[in-house]
Parts: structure tokens; sequence; C-alpha cells
């Protein structure tokens, strides 16, 4: 069979500084023994040196390969790009620190002709150092829809999938900056089935720097509980035990790390409230929450408490009512009859921004070094958090899964 009668394969590199590993990513698609591939490396704007080794490359390998460099949004935002430039049928993304096996594409392609119902193929990985010793190995098994529910059994350089799929389902979710390749595994084994090669074909690589090693606490976990939940509606036994840390300090610590994750992109936020500097608020609490149309707010979550230090209703025993008010409606009072306890407002979706006010029946004077002057103050609002519905559907995932026995 001719060159010709092979389907080309793309090769997408995403890639921002990153000078110290992309030559041998660029060397592992060049040693290939598949002959009908083009590699195309999406770079954010490097400053290390990167677009020098780009040009290089590029001077001297043609249409083999090709590479564009400028500011963008992210890895999705590149991985987009790429795709979108690509002109092969059958597209590998292999990120700029990572390797190819040796026959890896040959192997996909193979397996992605022999099964045409196939949309995607995927094989094992070995894990690699920054000094590329392989320090263990991922073996997966196949992409099914249920082991995708339990947790991310795809090792994303290993997998290859086709064009038009990928095209079809809209791409990367370029809301998200860490597991956006764990959701279009999901997207695609919803509509698609998914092959599995019992081999290796990549060499994923963990180091101090990579994002793995930096970013899977902080952003790594809180995207994927995100994920499973819109996608399945629960969250499996293998997730939970991931987001264990953030559970012990609360849902709303994790609610909290995802709202500083999601700075870059559009979230609901509070634009104004009369909340004091030392959390305490008047019996006449307002909040202003303001909301993109992409991403309309759903609920308001209100976390408040007594103080420890200050005698209060609370602490003689004595019930008072938190009276909610939205948009200058009443949604509801609600009764409060413990020293902690959360709000829980549904805001109007419709709107663009929701007005609450929450009136409540008991209050105390309070003067501290922070206000010598006397204030009429209610409780601690500790956290005032708008959330869409994504991270709607997560606190309520997470407040059933831990009243469940």
């Amino acid at each position: 069979m001719s060159q010709q009668d092979l389907p080309l394969v793309s090769i997408i590199t995403p890639s921002y500084n990153q000078a110290g590993f992309i030559a041998e990513t660029i060397q592992s698609v060049l040693s290939q023994d598949y002959p009908n591939i083009e590699h195309i490396v999406v770079d954010g704007g490097s400053t290390d040196g990167t677009v020098a080794l780009l040009q290089q490359y590029s001077s001297t390998l043609g249409e083999r390969f090709r590479f564009v460099s400028e500011p963008d949004r992210g890895q999705s935002h590149a991985v987009n790009k790429g795709v979108a430039m690509a002109k092969g049928e059958i597209i590998g993304w292999l990120n700029s620190d990572d390797t190819y096996v040796a026959g890896a594409v040959r192997k996909a392609v193979q397996a992605l002709r022999q099964h045409p119902e196939w949309a995607m193929v995927h094989g094992n990985c070995f894990v690699i150092n920054k000094n590329s010793r392989a320090s263990s190995s991922l073996t997966v098994s196949t992409a099914t829809l249920q082991r995708l529910y339990e947790s991310c059994c795809v090792c994303q350089p290993a997998a290859f999938f086709r064009k038009h799929v990928f095209q079809q389902l809209g791409g990367v979710d370029e809301s998200l900056h860490f597991c956006m390749d764990y959701d279009l595994w999901i997207r695609i084994a919803k509509h698609y089935t998914i092959g599995y090669i019992p081999e290796h074909l990549a060499n994923t690589r963990v180091h101090e720097s990579s994002k793995t090693a930096t970013q899977w606490h902080s952003v790594g976990i809180p995207e994927v509980l995100q994920t499973v939940v819109k996608h399945f509606g629960s969250i499996s036994n293998t997730w939970m035990r991931y987001a264990a840390p953030y559970l012990r300090m609360g849902t709303y610590s994790l609610l909290r790390q995802i709202k500083a994750n999601a700075a870059r992109k559009q979230t609901p936020k509070v634009t104004h409230m009369n909340r004091y500097k030392d959390l305490w608020v008047p019996p006449m609490f307002t909040a202003t929450v303001e909301a993109d149309p992409s991403s309309p707010a759903h609920l308001l979550l209100v976390k408040g408490r007594s103080s420890q230090h200050i005698p209060s209703p609370y602490e003689q025993g004595v019930h008072f009512q938190c009276s909610v008010v939205v948009n200058g409606r009443l949604m509801a009072v609600h009764q409060i009859t413990k020293p902690s306890f959360s709000l829980e407002i549904p805001l109007d979706k419709s709107r663009l921004k929701n007005d609450v006010a929450i009136f409540s029946s008991r209050f105390i004077s309070l003067e501290n070094q922070v206000y010598p002057m006397k204030r009429q103050v209610s409780f601690i609002a500790e956290d005032v958090l708008p959330l869409s519905q994504d991270e709607a559907r997560l606190y309520q995932t997470i407040q059933h899964a831990s009243r469940t026995p």
C-alpha cells in the first residue's frame, strides 16, 4: 500500500515554555515508522527558546512540520486551534513534554482501520521522569462509559481519535484547564465506541514543573469532580477518595477552590455586600450576585455561625429566624437553631443580576478593635458563595453523598 493510500495522521502538540523537553517530543514523532504524518505545534508565545527550536525544525522538515507561536487562552484553546489546522483524518494529542514509543502511530492506525466502528483507540503508557527514565507503567483497559465514571482510564498521549468525531463533539472544553482530556473521553464514550490496544504507545512525563505535579490537588481534583457530576450526576467511590482531603475541611473548602480556579472563566460573583471586614453582618444583610449569560447563577450559599466569645441568642439556646428575599420577593423563612448553619438560596437564573436580602429576627450590639463604635449585628457570614449550575450540582451531590451511610 502506497503512502497516498494511508490516512494522514496529524499530531497536535500544545506548548508553552518547554524548551527543555520539546525537542525530544518532536524527535519521537519524526522517528515513527508510519510514513504519513504531519506534526503541528501550537505554541502560546514561549519566551524560553522554544520558538527558536521550532523554527529550526520548520526550516528543514517542510510540510511534515508546522507551528504557530502566539498568545492563546491556554492548553485547551491550543488543542482546538491545532485540530482546526490539521489536514489528517486521525488525530494524536501529544503534549510538549511527552513522547511516543516506537511504532505507536502505526499500531493506532492499524487498529482504527481494522475497526471502523471505533471513534478512538488508546493504549498503555510508561511514566517517565525529567531524565526520560521510566519510573512506572500505566496499564489500563478499554475505556467504556462505566469505567470512565469510575476513573480516568485513558492515558492521554496514548490516545488517537478520528478528526470528524472531535469536530462533531465541539472539540475540547476550553473552560477546563486540567481535565479537558477526561471530559473529551467521556463525551466520546457517550456517543461512540472506544477501542484499546494492550501495548505501550507513549511516555507521559512527570517532573517538578508538570501540571500533574503542580496542579493536581489545586485544579485537577476540583475540575474532575465537576466533570463527573456534570456527565453522570454522581461521584464514584474512586473520585470520592481523591476528594477526601477537601471534604475533611468541609464542602465549602472545595467550593472556594473551584471559585478560585474559575477566575479566568465566567462564574457568578458577589459584586457587592454589606458584610463587615470581620465577617459579621447587620440584621439586614444584602448581597448582589452578577453572572455572565454563559454561566447563570443558580444558588447562593451563606455559611453562618455565632461567635464563641460574645453572648448571643445561639449560645442561650434561643431560636431566631432568617427571612430571605430575592429580587424583592420573600422566598423562605429559615429557623436557625444551631450555632453553625448554612442557607441555600435559589436564584433566578434568567437574570444576570440577583439582589438578595436576609433579615434576621435577633441581633446583638457589638464593638471590637476593628470597629470600636457599637454595631448591631446578627451572625458571622464565613462564606458567601454564588454557584453556577455545574457548581450547584457538585455541591448538592457531595452533600447527598455525605449524608448517605
